[in-house]
């Protein structure tokens, strides 16, 4: 299929707040909220916490991953990635629900309101706020967006891992505490796990029509067999890493809480792995969401049991 960006269609009424929250894709949040929450506890663990910093970070990291679901509706659609029967896409476009200029605008809009939020946290914080701040609109932008369309070129994994496991983990600790922790490193990788997991499964899901397109994700380089067992490594590797980094002091040993969301891992992996429907695929990708709120907060409130075991507020 050609390459060719398609001609925006044209839509004159305003599009109702349903189709702006169907378009925001607003189960994919947990995936800001669980690195953001677990960032802060560790910050908390060190005896730091400022509510401003982490209501204004919080928020802004919100809107930025707002404005890359519409980004990536928006190119996805304009690419020639996407028609009105794609699973993956919210098809407000296709269906006129809203227009491709209304969605393209909102996308604009929620990553000017996640700037002016980060240039709040630079008075706040620190200049090297900005640092955080671009490379986090930078790889939101060009996910999508060419010339980089990252996602198409199979780098949609570790760019996830590097935005929203490691940069929002750690920033969330770092404007708390303007230093490295590894502690906040070792936090990010279970997290960022099952932040992958997340796009797996939604690239899982889009398998055949990622194919049609030459749309070349992990799974349509290596096959769905892969995709599949690829989805039960990273989950059953959040666990595991949690506990290796556990045993080395990274982190507390209530951190070990999270087990208790082992069985819900577990039966997501089986269902997985066992599915052959798409539909199935779609169901696959919510829990998974789900999944990734529970452990966070659970390892938040583990870390933050530590804290209060150990004395620290």
């Amino acid at each position: 299929m050609s390459e060719n960006i398609v001609q925006p269609a044209v839509g004159s009424k305003q599009p109702g707040w349903k189709y702006w929250l169907k378009t925001a894709r607003l189960f994919t949040l947990v995936a800001t909220v669980s690195p953001l929450l677990v960032g802060t506890a560790i910050a908390g663990y060190e005896r730091t916490f400022h509510p401003l910093i982490f209501l204004t970070t919080f928020v802004s990291c919100l809107f930025l991953q707002i404005g890359t679901n519409y980004f990536n509706e928006y190119f996805d659609y304009a690419y020639g990635l996407d028609h009105e029967g794609s699973l993956g896409a919210s098809t407000v476009i296709f269906r006129n629900e809203m227009s491709a200029g209304q969605v393209l605008g909102g996308a604009i809009g929620c990553f000017v309101i996640a700037a002016l939020l980060g240039i709040l946290l630079v008075f706040l914080v620190g200049p090297e706020i900005l640092l955080f701040g671009l490379t986090g609109l930078l790889i939101a932008y060009f996910y999508s967006a060419r010339p980089f369309k990252l996602a198409s070129r199979g780098l949609g994994d570790i760019m996830v891992y590097i935005a929203m496991g490691l940069l929002m983990t750690w920033g969330a600790y770092y404007v708390q505490i303007q230093h490295w922790s590894w502690q906040a490193f070792a936090a990010s990788i279970p997290v960022g796990f099952l932040i992958m997991a997340i796009m797996n499964m939604n690239n899982v899901r889009d398998y055949q029509d990622d194919l049609a397109v030459n749309k070349k994700t992990l799974p349509v380089r290596f096959g769905l067999k892969f995709g599949k067992r690829y989805h039960a490594t990273l989950l059953m590797g959040s666990y595991v890493a949690t506990a290796l980094f556990v045993l080395v002091g990274l982190l507390p040993i209530t951190s070990l809480i999270v087990l208790v969301t082992f069985p819900l891992a577990f039966s997501n992996v089986r269902s997985v792995l066992q599915a052959t429907d798409r539909k199935a695929f779609m169901l696959g990708i919510k829990r998974t969401a789900m999944l990734n709120l529970q452990f966070g907060v659970v390892l938040t409130l583990g870390i933050l049991l530590a804290t209060l075991i150990t004395g620290r507020i």
